[in-house]
């Protein structure tokens, strides 16, 4: 039974990656799913967030993989819709209009609930959280299903509806740390630090992942605690190697007046990626700073 739904999330992840290392890492996470080995499977997901921190296919599989490790939402493994099966192999063969016919054809929770992942996986969120809803309202035990529009939600920018359904999703499974963590992002949005940060530090309770403590970083920064930002972030440095976490250590340095400090840092950043306008300026205006 948990075949199935492991080939309904790797289903959904296939063609999320954009560079041989993350292939590398899917197969190989793959391989541990298909020995039973999920923790490992994890571990590699991990690998792959740290290089696309917003790649939302793979922190799907992850929090699914998650959600069996723990033995949360065992409800969420059984499924005999032969619409999700046909479907399946349809994705095997390449042929899309097939497969969303097929998912179509069904009438029952599971074919409701892939059909939001289809569109959810196409970036169609509005058309993925109607189908989600139609799934929960057939099976209301179905809970995943609050979770999956909360991400909608978020996608959509749309955070208190992701709040509100994190809260539903929350009340049958209160130790999931993906969701937190989603909350957390929410509340981010909305600019409601402190209740950011409390989220972000339940969620490390329960699963210390270095995806949590970056959030972290970056919820201490937007509080202006940037003694604190600088020092978790510098810590994570030796995982993550982004132009992202640079700039924020760059810039929490120049908040604290270490201008060379933050010029390193911003130099790194722009090494990595040299699209972000606000380290340009910013490093420009150290540069300035120091010249004089």
């Amino acid at each position: 039974m948990k075949r199935f739904l492991l080939a309904g999330l790797l289903f959904f992840s296939l063609g999320a990656h954009a560079n041989e290392i993350t292939e590398d890492y899917f197969d190989i996470a793959t391989n541990y799913c298909l020995n039973g080995n999920y923790r490992q499977a994890v571990i590699y997901l991990d690998k792959i967030l740290m290089l696309e921190p917003e790649n939302k296919s793979v922190t799907d599989l992850r929090n699914g993989l998650n959600q069996i490790i723990k033995g949360y939402n065992t409800s969420f493994i059984v499924s005999k819709s032969n619409a999700v099966k046909q479907a399946v192999e349809a994705k095997k063969n390449g042929d899309k209009q097939k497969e969303l016919n097929s998912f179509l054809s069904g009438n029952d929770y599971w074919a409701y609930y892939f059909l939001g992942e289809y569109y959810k996986q196409n970036k169609d969120y509005s058309q993925a959280i109607n189908y989600y809803i139609k799934s929960v309202n057939q099976k209301t035990t179905f809970t995943q299903c609050y979770l999956q529009i909360a991400i909608c939600y978020y996608e959509l920018k749309n955070y208190m509806q992701t709040i509100t359904y994190i809260n539903q999703y929350l009340k049958v499974n209160s130790k999931d740390d993906f969701a937190y963590a989603l909350r957390a992002k929410a509340h981010l949005g909305l600019k409601v630090y402190d209740t950011a940060l409390s989220d972000i530090l339940t969620a490390i309770a329960l699963e210390n992942s270095l995806e949590y403590q970056y959030l972290e970083g970056k919820i201490l920064f937007d509080m202006r605690r940037y003694e604190q930002a600088k020092n978790k972030l510098e810590k994570l440095t030796n995982e993550i190697h982004t132009s992202e976490i640079y700039k924020y250590i760059g810039f929490a340095q120049a908040e604290l007046g270490n201008y060379n400090d933050a010029i390193i840092n911003l130099e790194k950043s722009l090494i990595l990626s040299d699209d972000d306008k606000t380290v340009i300026t910013k490093y420009n205006e150290i540069k300035l700073r120091v010249g004089k």
